[in-house]
């Protein structure tokens, strides 16, 4: 097991357990307590963690930019927003095409607009729910099998990762947390950063999903650069957009 592997499944089981000892941690990895605690050393230094007697818990500064919304929470915000990019993403595509749909909520709005397109597009996936709605349309899917993450319904994990890196994609839909020209495109969550960066480097080209209030914020992880994609956002106004234009294309909605 990689070290940046290691850390993610450290960070990640602490975020669950809220504490954890150097021997569980090594019991656990199947690494030894020498390795754990030179892992622990390392994410302390990074900020992530705060040592304690025989063991970890994660930083408070690190736990608190792990929070995400759920999608139930994030459901209800910017609604029409999300409608009329989802509209000017849907032009990108071309029928017979084979699309990756990231999950969710703005990305979940293209759904019945990809049922739309002739020659019919295959779509793989990384949202369970997103699969059954396209599946109800009559859209081919695949989904991508792994861990879901309950607040977002997204898979993730190694195993996701890994069958990613085998496929091919003409374009892919990503959602993001936070785009700025020099912090880049970045998520709360190591593991959904590391599932969307395996997928740009599997797709033709990449689109990225942002409603007007992702545009200038900075989260946690950075899953790639901004001009490793296309933003496609109802952002107009704001001088963060003009220096994002510097990088890459910015497709603008307008309701």
């Amino acid at each position: 097991m990689i070290i940046v592997e290691r850390h993610e499944k450290i960070l990640a089981l602490l975020e669950k357990r809220q504490q954890a000892s150097v021997s569980e941690l090594s019991a656990l990895l199947l690494v030894s307590p020498a390795t754990i605690r030179r892992d622990l050393a390392d994410l302390e230094n990074l900020g992530q963690v705060t040592r304690v007697h025989g063991g970890a818990v994660l930083s408070e500064q690190y736990a608190s930019q792990m929070h995400e919304q759920t999608i139930n929470e994030k459901q209800s915000l910017h609604q029409e927003e999300k409608r009329v990019i989802a509209q000017q993403a849907a032009l990108q595509v071309r029928g017979g095409e084979t699309i990756y749909l990231d999950a969710g909520t703005t990305t979940a709005c293209l759904i019945p607009l990809l049922a739309q397109v002739v020659p019919k597009v295959t779509v793989v996936t990384n949202s369970v729910n997103h699969a059954a709605k396209l599946a109800d349309l009559s859209v081919a899917v695949m989904v991508i099998g792994g861990s879901v993450k309950l607040a977002t319904n997204a898979v993730i994990g190694s195993n996701a990762v890994q069958q990613i890196q085998q496929l091919q994609f003409d374009r892919s839909f990503l959602g993001i947390n936070g785009v700025t020209a020099e912090a880049g495109l970045t998520t709360p969550d190591m593991e959904e950063a590391a599932m969307k960066r395996a997928v740009m480097a599997q797709s033709r080209k990449n689109y990225v999903l942002a409603d007007a209030s992702k545009i200038g914020a900075v989260n946690f992880v950075k899953v790639n650069d901004v001009n490793e994609a296309v933003l496609v956002t109802n952002q107009t106004d704001q001088s963060e957009l003009e220096a994002i234009r510097k990088q890459t294309q910015v497709i603008i909605s307008e309701a």
